[in-house]
């Protein structure tokens, strides 16, 4: 049964690779053990680099053994060498694709920032738009109740119109009261005549032959003058129920025709009232919308920004320990003066 892999033997197979001239990783490690998981090996491998640094401060920690002739020391030497550039170069990719990594980060951050501007502009005309489709609803109102105005004009004009009519049917009425009265008068004069005529044919008998035929043509002129007053009364009478039947209509059409502009004017104030709140209710839902997004967008970018200087800063204290391992090792292979 197979058991786990401790400190012990990730620090020992790091130093056997670091001997050969090989840059310690997670997976030579594992593979010169020959077991072990990269999440177990790696915490080991990150203390191992720790400790190096007070290591090579030993001077006997890596040095060759002093029975060891020089052929052996200068091997030893030139294969340290061989795994010192081989790490360097291994860091150097390392290093450089890390940095391609930031800076394709950085791209990647910045054509979002720029699509967010973008986004943010786009949002800006919209709520331009909106305000110039709001002002638009509002000269339509305006021309509205102007309209409704010039209605109420209108009608007020027709209402004049019709008091106008009435005072000339009350004219017409008062001609007419004034030509019946002229007619009883007429009447009166007519059966006074008679009366007349008939005290004088009782004291007159002998003139009466005579004045008869004045007196009809008398009788036949006041009658054509009743007949005529007759026919007047009537055609002013026509006139009259004329008069009324289009005042009654022009009346009808007038309180028509305002109650029609009254609830046109009505609907279409309600019905431009309900899609101004509407879409600027809308509109204000959308820019709140966009605004906690660029927040939030804003919030990752300063994070990564947070991220990419600690590892920055990381590779720096890498590097560092890797120059000074490198000076500490190239002073212990040296051979002693």
């Amino acid at each position: 049964m197979a058991t786990g892999i401790g400190e012990q033997d990730v620090w020992a197979a790091a130093d056997a690779l670091l001997m050969e001239g090989a840059r310690p990783t997670i997976e030579r490690v594992r593979q010169k053990i020959g077991r072990g998981s990269p999440n177990t090996v790696s915490p080991h491998l990150e203390s191992w680099f720790r400790a190096l640094g007070a290591r090579i401060k030993d001077p006997g920690a890596f040095a060759a053994a002093p029975a060891a002739p020089d052929p052996v020391r200068q091997a030893a030497a030139q294969l340290w060498e061989t795994a010192l550039a081989t790490a360097r170069q291994e860091q150097a990719e390392a290093h450089r694709q890390r940095m391609a990594e930031c800076d394709e980060r950085q791209a990647a951050l910045a054509t979002r920032a720029e699509a967010l501007q973008a986004r943010e502009q786009a949002l800006q005309r919209r709520e331009q738009d909106l305000a110039a489709a709001v002002e638009l609803a509002r000269a339509q109102l305006r021309d509205s109740n102007a309209r409704l105005q010039a209605a109420e004009t209108r009608l007020a004009q027709q209402d004049a119109q019709v008091q106008a009519l009435a005072a000339e049917l009350a004219q017409a009425r008062a001609r007419a009261d004034a030509e019946q009265a002229e007619h009883r008068q007429a009447r009166i004069a007519h059966q006074e005549a008679q009366q007349a005529l008939e005290a004088r044919h009782a004291a007159h008998e002998r003139r009466w032959l005579t004045a008869l035929d004045a007196e009809r043509e008398a009788a036949r002129k006041l009658r054509a003058r009743l007949d005529e007053a007759a026919s007047r009364e009537q055609g002013l009478q026509a006139r009259v129920r004329e008069m009324e039947a289009a005042l009654a209509e022009a009346t009808r059409a007038a309180e028509r025709k305002a109650q029609t502009l009254q609830a046109e004017s009505a609907a279409a104030l309600a019905r431009q009232r309900a899609a101004l709140e509407g879409r600027a209710s809308t509109a204000i839902q959308a820019l709140n919308a966009a605004r906690q997004q660029i927040e939030a967008l804003e919030s990752r970018l300063a994070r990564a920004e947070e991220g990419l200087q600690e590892a920055h800063a990381a590779q720096a204290r890498k590097d560092e320990q890797l120059a000074e391992l490198a000076r500490h090792l190239v002073a212990a292979t040296r051979p002693a003066a």
